[in-house]
Order: C-alpha cells, then structure tokens, then sequence
C-alpha cells in the first residue's frame, strides 16, 4: 500500500464502516462518504464528505475530492439501510424501491463512480454484501414477522456486481471482492435480541464490526493480490460454502 494513498469508505460514520475507517486509517488517508458526518471528531488524515450513494453526481464528487488527496487504491462501500422483516405478500412496493435503490443502486453508483480512480491505482475494492444474500434474512432470527425479500435480493445483487467488476476489471489489475457479515453487534440489530441470535451461532457469539473490519483490510492488501471475485463470509459458522 503506496505511501500517500487514499481509501474511500461509504457508511463509515458508525457501526461496521466506522471500525473500517479506523482500520485504514493506521496507513493511509481515509476519505468517509456517508449522509452524516462521523459523532466523533476525525484526526487530520480522515476526511469527511457529505454522499448520499442514491446521487451518482455526489458519488462523482466523492472520488473527485479523494483524488485530489491522494490516489485512490482502496474503496470499501459499506452504505446500506436495513430493512423490518415483512412476508413477500405484504410488502410495499414504494419500500422495495427504497431499499433496492440504497442497497444496490447505491453500490452500482459507487462502484461505476470508484473505476477510473481504480484503475490509475491498480487498487481494490470491497462491496459489503451479507449473509442475508446467501440463506435469507430469517435463517437465524428466533422470531422473525417475515423475510426481508427486499434486502436479501439487494446484497445478493451486490454479490453478483461484484463478480461481473471482478471480470470486467482484472486485466487491469482491480481487484473486486464481496465481505459478507453474518450477525454483528451494532444497532442495526436491537441488543435485546443478540442472546437469542448469538445461541444460534456455532462459534456461539456474534460477531464484532472490528472483524468485519479485518476482512475488508486484508482483501484490499497485497496479501490477497490473487484474490478477486471472491465473497469472504465472516459469519461465525452460520454458512458454510
């Protein structure tokens, strides 16, 4: 990793994309694409830029301002909404279209976005994906009302981009790879409901953003330089592929 170099996080103002930006920004500027900016105040090497990822314009300024930084080697899209579970017959449409156009449209908006940057810096990217993509959302949950067809179909959307930039993109030299988190601590998850959950996991727990953290950080480094196209679950055991 280039000294100098700049990694772009979106969502990385709480939660998982939070613990990403504090594991890039040991090495490198961090530049946080997110709606709200970080609660905490931001050393000099981490900037801020206001991004809603359903804007394809904002997402353009994003890498612009990064750019103007450093170059761009590193984008680890972490944006994303949840969704309340809901049977598939009663769901609102107008609430499929709100979630498929963050989770999804908002990766093809960042992705598509990230590619000339990539591609002068011969660099990676990582597209967080979700268990959800590979068993549905109500595989562990102990009282789930419904799936979440909405969500489920997004991130598995997202794996699927992911795999057709790793294509399109390795001859030169991009690399493109999924992280697909299972159960992890944040409040995108209520904490009266992580017992029940974790009981459910076979490394008996869940997981931390700072795990997920680690993934990401080793797809985007020179030890994965031959990996791409690949969906690194990190899940506990929940799925196994």
């Amino acid at each position: 990793m280039p000294e100098g170099s700049v990694a772009v996080v979106t969502g990385g103002s709480r939660n998982i994309g939070a613990a990403i930006v504090a594991r890039f920004a040991g090495s490198r500027s961090v530049v946080i694409g997110d709606l709200q900016p970080p609660a905490q105040p931001l050393p000099p090497h981490v900037h801020y830029v206001r991004a809603d990822v359903t804007d394809h314009e904002q997402c353009q300024a994003l890498f612009a301002h990064a750019e103007s930084i450093g170059p761009v080697d590193a984008l680890v899209h972490s944006a994303a909404i949840t969704a309340s579970p809901v049977p598939v017959g009663r769901l609102d449409p107008l609430e499929w279209r709100r979630v498929i156009d963050v989770n999804l449209n908002g990766a093809f908006n960042v992705a598509h976005a990230s590619i000339a940057a990539l591609q002068r810096s011969r660099g990676a990217a990582v597209l967080i994906a979700s268990r959800a993509a590979r068993v549905g959302y109500a595989a562990l949950d102990p009282s789930p009302a419904g799936t979440k067809p909405h969500y489920c179909a997004a991130k598995a959307g997202v794996i699927s981009l992911a795999r057709s930039l790793a294509l399109e993109l390795a001859a030169t030299g991009v690399r493109v790879n999924c992280v697909a988190p299972g159960s992890i601590e944040g409040d995108m998850i209520p904490r009266e409901r992580w017992p029940a959950i974790a009981a459910r996991v076979p490394l008996g727990r869940m997981g931390t953003p700072q795990e997920v953290a680690e993934a990401c950080w080793f797809l985007c480094s020179p030890a994965a330089s031959y990996v791409t196209g690949h969906v690194l679950d990190v899940n506990g055991g929940t799925w196994m592929n």
